[in-house]
């Protein structure tokens, strides 16, 4: 296997940047976070290592390693780069900047005593001309000073209450610490934090982890009422849940950021209907109940798509079409369609990065 060689975009710069600490550390996975530290160390001693390598090292799949990897490119903390021939040749580690939200927080904090940040500031809910600017901002964890000030608020105040009885129990500080960042950097309405602890206890999950979570999904996807929340719960959140269902994914009722894509895609793009991608997860554990994943999902529903697919007749009429064609094949293996659905062979590690995880990702 090809060896990746780790550098860095300041090659005088090794050790780990403090707003990798306030800022990047915060929101991500403790795996993801064991590797971005890792990568770290290959590229302070200038070692090269396979994935296959760093996974050992890692005590982890290489699947893990080329999904963390995928995060951090999301994240600006990693880049790739590529030969004259666009095969990836290493992984550069990008000098890591504070969020802009900072100074917003820092803005903010000064306005609690006297009630909530005005709305006119950057910190309010974006407005529809700019939706499209819509990543949900960094979490800061408030110092103990900064947390004790914006207790006094009511609304936070009241709304610690309401989580502890939503969750059936006494909060811990880090979990008020969500709140705050949920009320005040993601600019929910104390209505639409109340609904957002509702949701997320008539649906079994309240670690704080999968509310910060869910409220983001929100923030990005320009939620900003009750209403708003209601009508895109009813809307997404029951297909993600029959879709991990029929997946077979009962760990989790919430997909990850990189999962939701995928769905995001099949129905705002594509414009399935929920009948027909639940039909197309049935079809890719019926065809692989080993290895039936989004990726895979994703194979047959592109099919269907580019094969102008609108209703259940239509998928029928592929049926046909590709029995006749494989009783006519004389004995030879058909083509792949979206009802015959074969996975892509990702052995290489180094083409799974590019194929499984590096969709929609841009590439400086």
């Amino acid at each position: 296997m090809t060896s990746i060689k780790i550098s860095s975009e300041n090659d005088g710069s090794t050790a780990i940047s403090n707003f990798f600490i306030d800022y990047y550390m915060v929101d991500a996975n403790g795996d993801f976070v064991k590797l971005y530290l890792f990568l770290a160390r290959l590229c302070s001693s200038g070692r090269s290592m396979t994935v296959e390598d760093i996974a050992d090292s890692l005590n982890c799949t290489e699947k893990d390693v080329c999904r963390g990897i995928r995060y951090w490119i999301r994240e600006d903390a990693l880049k790739l780069s590529y030969d004259d021939d666009n095969n990836i040749t290493g992984i550069i580690m990008l000098d890591l900047k504070a969020p802009e939200s900072d100074q917003i927080i820092k803005l903010n904090v000064l306005d609690f005593k006297s009630g909530r940040a005005d709305d006119s500031s950057a910190a309010a809910a974006p407005k529809e001309e700019d939706a499209e600017v819509s990543k949900a901002p960094r979490k800061k964890s408030p110092t103990p000073e900064t947390l004790s000030s914006m207790l006094e608020d009511p609304n936070i105040s009241d709304l610690v209450s309401e989580a502890n009885a939503y969750c059936n129990r006494t909060i811990a500080q880090k979990d008020i610490a969500s709140i705050i960042y949920i009320y005040d950097q993601l600019s929910f309405s104390f209505d639409l934090c109340e609904f957002l602890l509702e949701y997320c206890a008539s649906v079994g999950k309240t670690n704080f982890n999968y509310i910060e979570a869910v409220a983001r999904n929100w923030y990005e996807n320009g939620i900003t009422t009750r209403e708003d929340a209601e009508n895109y719960s009813v809307k997404y959140f029951t297909i993600y849940s029959r879709i991990m269902k029929q997946l077979g994914i009962t760990t989790r009722t919430f997909p990850a950021p990189a999962e939701r894509e995928f769905i995001d895609v099949w129905v705002n793009e594509y414009g399935f209907s929920d009948s027909i991608i639940i039909e197309a997860c049935r079809r890719a554990v019926l065809n692989s109940p080993n290895s039936a994943n989004f990726q895979y999902v994703n194979g047959i529903l592109s099919s269907w798509y580019a094969s102008h697919v609108k209703s259940f007749s239509d998928i029928l009429a592929l049926d046909e079409a590709h029995k006749k064609k494989k009783s006519g094949s004389s004995g030879k293996k058909s083509t792949t369609s979206g009802n015959d659905f074969n996975q892509t062979d990702m052995s290489d590690a180094l083409t799974e990065i590019e194929n499984l995880y590096m969709s929609g990702v841009k590439v400086q």
